[in-house]
């Protein structure tokens, strides 16, 4: 295990992006972290790192070497991940990190439900934020993002759970004397949106892009769908984020046949190999998120 310690601490630096939070992380200090990085150069002859004004970056032989530690570093955590999951009994924390927006899906809170009656004994942990947390430094065991860019971190592992259409919303009381009949109908309604109505709207073959300069913004997508609920207008929500509104009458689809992009959920954590807790969360959270 000697052996892998520069190693371990040269994938810490390029995961965490500096010497004092790798060695934070590895619970070690910063002047360790660094003789290991030193030892590792001496060794091979080769420079490793380059400082910009922020961060560490690997250099072209630091890229090659990265590679093989993030494996060795995935092999260890699997080991001891793979003895954990040997317990029988399934209990304890299980933190788990979604976007604010996905507290309120039904698929994420029928997972939630089924965790609490099939296993009593796991305490779920909810650290809810949009931003993008180090799971590692966060010590957080499960990650739900979304899009293609949940990929983009080689060190955790994705598992998909759904794929989400975005849609055109509206309350039933806001729509009701404003037909929309076509796309070209939409830039009479009012727009409330997080970002800008900038769209790419196809009905087979038709494509129809709609922009929209006039809106209300809000910077948050659970207190947009809010507002929308309210009936201050319309907005583009994640279908999975507000399908049990839709099945109780309090929001429509504008223009169903009019689709949007779809966003992928996936599901991701730190390591290949779960605990029999982590395990069992995940299990729930694929089955309700799949069978919607």
């Amino acid at each position: 295990m000697k052996d892998t310690k520069p190693l371990l601490a040269f994938a810490a630096v390029l995961e965490h992006g500096s010497m004092h939070a790798a060695a934070h992380a590895l619970g070690t200090t910063p002047s360790a972290v660094s003789q290991h990085i030193s030892k590792l150069e001496q060794v091979h002859g080769v420079k490793l790192l380059k400082r910009s004004t922020r961060k560490l970056s690997p250099t072209e032989a630091g890229m090659v070497l990265a590679a093989h530690c993030f494996r060795l570093k995935r092999a260890l955590d699997d080991a001891h991940s793979a003895l954990d999951s040997v317990k029988t009994e399934v209990s304890g924390d299980v933190r788990v990190a979604c976007p604010l927006a996905l507290v309120a899906a039904a698929d994420f809170q029928a997972a939630l439900l089924n965790v609490a009656e099939q296993y009593p004994l796991i305490n779920i942990q909810l650290a809810v934020n949009d931003g993008i947390l180090d799971l590692q430094a966060a010590q957080i065991d499960i990650a739900i993002r979304g899009g293609e860019t949940a990929l983009n971190a080689p060190q955790l592992v994705a598992r998909h759970l759904a794929d989400w259409r975005w849609q055109i919303f509206g309350s039933p009381d806001y729509l009701k004397n404003k037909p929309v009949l076509t796309p070209h109908d939409l830039h009479k309604l009012r727009w409330l949106n997080v970002r800008p109505v900038r769209y790419d709207l196809q009905n087979g073959t038709e494509m129809y892009h709609l922009e929209i300069h006039k809106t209300w913004h809000c910077g948050d997508l659970a207190a947009l769908r809010h507002l929308t609920l309210a009936g201050l207008g319309v907005s583009v929500q994640l279908a999975g984020d507000v399908a049990r509104e839709v099945a109780a009458g309090d929001l429509q689809v504008v223009l169903p046949e009019w689709t949007l992009p779809s966003v992928p959920l996936y599901a991701l954590t730190p390591h290949r190999v779960q605990s029999a807790k982590v395990a069992a969360v995940l299990s729930c959270l694929q089955n309700s998120f799949q069978a919607a």
